[in-house]
């Protein structure tokens, strides 16, 4: 048989021509599907980064949303105070008024204005172990023990904390049990809260109480947690770090001054709740401790916050059988960035001034009056300039 020729192909059959022709054909079609197929993979990559930049935006336009509702919701106008509010006086001379600026009052010879950018909020601990909403063996609603009102500078980035002894002897609101308002009587403000029906009637009527014993300053909102919330709120952030500054001892437990202490659980419900009654004052000696488990627990809670700042929203509806408030998922959206940007010191906290008295089994807190008129201008209200107070009185006059 004879050789091909060098540099010449010897000549395909037809069979093969068709058999090249159709696997070329094949491979063809697999690069076209295998393209298509990174096409449309990166179709829905690029869909997939679409829909989380749309769901990032929204999350971030609904929480500046309800930031903007919450700010809105608390700085309200201040309310014009009841016919028969306490007012803050002198001997001297007292004024108080009410325009479409704000809430003025004159002490000691000098024109003051309400700090608008001041939100307050009434905050309280119920002696009960049972659901906010659920009452005692006694009927009663409970007692509120601890009495705080938070007062939160939007403009200067500061909170500070009043903190009102239980025992605090004030006109007490006695109501029946229909509601009806029966008198008044001079009693322990801790018992004003035992009136209520049910706990956001119990809630406002603290509100309206702090608020007269406190020359009608407006307090925007109130949350109160029972003794259940405590270790909650406290495990959420961590626990809370702290040196013990009194030593206490009861029935089955005990901390001493100068202990060093990370409270977990009831042991953080223990250190703000415990007090040994056999020793007068020691009410006293629970306050500074409470003073001083809410400092260092703002200080945790905010690093906390910076790593998820969904946790105060969390916590919020997490606690809705343990706690009872007219604060609402904006609010809390808002004082949450707030918070960040503060920071707390003991210098930050303060008490009605008075003294303890003793009562029979009990102890009475009576109020230091004018060293609380002048607690109260300091801490609420702004002097009105001297040419501020000229040009007002220039157009007053006709």
């Amino acid at each position: 048989s004879q050789g091909c020729p060098r540099g010449k192909r010897k000549p395909e059959k037809a069979g093969f021509k068709a058999d090249r022709k159709e696997n070329n054909m094949k491979r063809e079609k697999k690069t076209n599907r295998i393209q298509k197929k990174k096409r449309k993979v990166w179709k829905y990559i690029l869909l997939a980064e679409g829909i989380l930049c749309l769901i990032l935006a929204g999350a971030a336009g609904g929480f500046f949303y309800l930031r903007a509702q919450g700010e809105k919701n608390l700085k309200t106008s201040v309310p014009v105070p009841p016919a028969d509010a306490q007012e803050i006086s002198t001997e001297e001379e007292s004024t108080e008024s009410t325009s479409e600026d704000g809430l003025y009052i004159t002490y000691q010879g000098k024109r003051y204005r309400y700090n608008a950018d001041v939100i307050n909020i009434l905050c309280m601990g119920i002696d009960k172990d049972l659901p906010i909403e659920e009452k005692r063996d006694t009927g009663s609603e409970g007692l509120s023990d601890a009495i705080m009102l938070a007062s939160i500078n939007t403009e200067e980035n500061t909170v500070k904390f009043l903190a009102v002894p239980r025992d605090t002897v004030v006109p007490v609101k006695v109501l029946n049990t229909a509601g009806e308002l029966v008198g008044t009587e001079n009693k322990q403000i801790t018992l004003q809260y035992a009136y209520g029906r049910t706990a956001k009637e119990s809630c406002e009527l603290m509100k309206q109480a702090v608020s007269n014993l406190l020359y009608q300053v407006p307090i925007q909102r109130y949350c109160s947690i029972n003794f259940q919330a405590v270790p909650v709120l406290n495990d959420a952030i961590g626990g809370v770090k702290l040196t013990s500054i009194e030593t206490v001892q009861w029935w089955n437990g005990s901390f001493y001054e100068g202990q060093e202490m990370h409270l977990l659980g009831e042991a953080a419900l223990d250190y703000v709740r415990q007090r040994d009654e056999t020793i007068p004052g020691s009410s006293m000696g629970r306050i500074e401790r409470q003073k001083q488990y809410i400092t260092c627990y703002i200080d945790q809670a905010k690093e906390a916050v910076k790593k998820d700042l969904t946790l105060p929203v969390k916590l919020f509806q997490s606690l809705t059988e343990d706690m009872c408030t007219d604060l609402e998922v904006e609010d809390v959206t808002y004082l949450a960035s707030e918070l960040l940007q503060v920071s707390v010191s003991a210098d930050d906290m303060s008490m009605v001034p008075g003294d303890v008295v003793p009562a029979g089994e009990h102890e009475e807190y009576h109020v230091q009056t004018d060293a609380l008129k002048e607690l109260v201008v300091q801490s609420f209200y702004e002097e009105v300039p001297e040419e501020t107070r000229q040009q007002e009185s220039a157009e007053e006059t006709p």
